[in-house]
């Protein structure tokens, strides 16, 4: 017996304030905390200042979108534009600068014979043993989908 779930158990809200997660809040309240700490010594008039910036800059770049935070995603758009710049210009500043931080360029070329190459061992797949079922509650009645190795016989069916 199977039991169906009305909603999605792995998904829960957290707690916030204005759909920001605590622990974002966390994040930039001690990031702006340190920023104010680290600025008190250096500019005393703006350290009120510049610890409020750290905070809210800390809360917008951590936003996740699609599984990745906002800062890796302008870094990764940083690193994809230099590649590629590179890839135009052989000789100009963007290759100098992909050979100074040792980003290997073989992955902005697409090599269309390695890209489309079959695999080189093909796997054999046995599904004999396992049965599918469309709903939950078909699985204690024996009639789900089973993959079979061969042809059944009029004795077998």
């Amino acid at each position: 017996m199977a039991a169906d779930f009305k909603s999605h158990i792995l998904s829960r809200d957290e707690k916030g304030f204005g759909g920001v997660p605590f622990k974002r809040l966390l994040a930039g309240g001690i990031a702006g905390g340190f920023a104010y700490t680290l600025f008190r010594f250096l500019l005393p008039g703006g350290a009120i200042l510049i610890g409020l910036i750290g905070a809210v800059l800390v809360i917008v770049l951590t936003a996740p979108r699609g599984g990745l935070p906002l800062w890796l995603r302008l870094w990764f758009t940083l690193r994809g534009s230099l590649l590629l710049a590179a890839t135009h210009q052989p000789e100009g500043l963007a290759a100098e600068l992909v050979t100074l931080l040792s980003l290997p360029l073989d992955v902005v070329r697409l090599d269309g014979q390695r890209l489309f190459a079959p695999p080189a061992a093909l796997v054999e797949l046995d599904l004999s043993e396992w049965v599918t079922f469309a709903r939950a509650r078909d699985l204690d009645r024996n009639d789900g989908l089973v993959f079979v190795t061969s042809a059944l016989t009029e004795e077998e069916a």
